[in-house]
């Protein structure tokens, strides 16, 4: 019996045919026609138009590119403005963010005063009631551009006090005739002074037309904020100026306090005071 192997065979396809040991096996027919090159070429046509397609559409444009989600939505998802919700009370506007620098302000060389008149302070046309607590006493609190200054304090801790003053200041000396500017003009004055060395910005509560005694005035009332001070639990003063013209076009009188921040004993001492205030030329 021949060995299994390769022998030759005109009639086979490739002209040799194989024998296994017993019989003769027909090897598998290999279809190299036209049809195989065809469908060849077809494929390298769409591998390139793919290509093509990538380069010449980047990014978003790419017609082959998965379509980006869309985060939009018809239901507006932020908080809607509604007239039968009353509107929320403002942030205290910030209006000085850096350390004060010095400006130049009057002097008056009117030296203080700090004195009762039927349980009130008197001064520049203005008075108010005298502050209750065992801690206020009579003695002056030196504002040096008032006149007239009439005033009492207390101590919050040593070297950090709460006043009460009330004295006119002058348009001649160079406050603005127009009380709501004046009263800019003199909170300027006291954050770059002595009272809040050590001062980093001043927050504005309320700024707004006033009235004394039916005359019109003006309030403006800050949060003056300090650095020096921390040590003893002070963020600074509450400054409450009302600035009242008079009958003299050179004078305007003026109320001013200034409560310990967050203080509320102070506070409590100092709101009747203020609800006490009154012109009386």
């Amino acid at each position: 019996m021949a060995q299994p192997g390769w022998y030759s065979d005109p009639t086979a396809p490739d002209g040799r045919r194989y024998w296994d040991g017993q019989r003769w096996i027909d090897p598998t027919p290999h279809r190299k026609g036209r049809a195989g090159w065809v469908w060849l070429t077809i494929a390298l046509v769409v591998v390139a138009a793919l290509v093509a397609a990538l380069l010449i559409f980047p990014n978003r444009a790419n017609p082959f590119a998965p379509t980006p989600e869309d985060t939009r939505t018809s239901r507006p998802t932020g908080k809607q403005w509604d007239e039968r919700i009353p509107s929320e009370t403002p942030t205290p506007t910030e209006v000085e963010s850096q350390f004060g620098e010095s400006i130049d302000c009057p002097v008056s060389d009117d030296w203080p005063r700090s004195e009762l008149t039927d349980g009130r302070l008197e001064g520049g046309g203005l008075s108010v009631e005298a502050p209750q607590g065992d801690d206020w006493r009579m003695s002056p609190a030196h504002i040096e551009w008032m006149y007239d200054a009439n005033s009492m304090l207390r101590e919050i801790v040593f070297g950090w006090i709460s006043n009460v003053n009330v004295g006119y200041i002058k348009v001649s000396d160079g406050f603005s005739a127009n009380p709501e500017a004046a009263a800019e003009q003199f909170v300027t004055c006291m954050a770059s002074s002595g009272m809040f060395l050590g001062f980093t910005k001043r927050t504005v509560l309320w700024n707004e037309a006033w009235d004394v005694s039916g005359r019109p005035a003006w309030r403006l009332t800050s949060n003056v904020y300090v650095s020096d001070w921390g040590h003893e639990g002070i963020e600074g003063d509450t400054v409450d100026i009302v600035v009242v013209p008079t009958d003299d076009p050179d004078r305007l009188a003026v109320y001013v306090s200034c409560v310990t921040i967050g203080h509320d004993e102070n506070i409590s001492e100092v709101e009747p005071v203020f609800d006490s205030l009154r012109y009386d030329g």
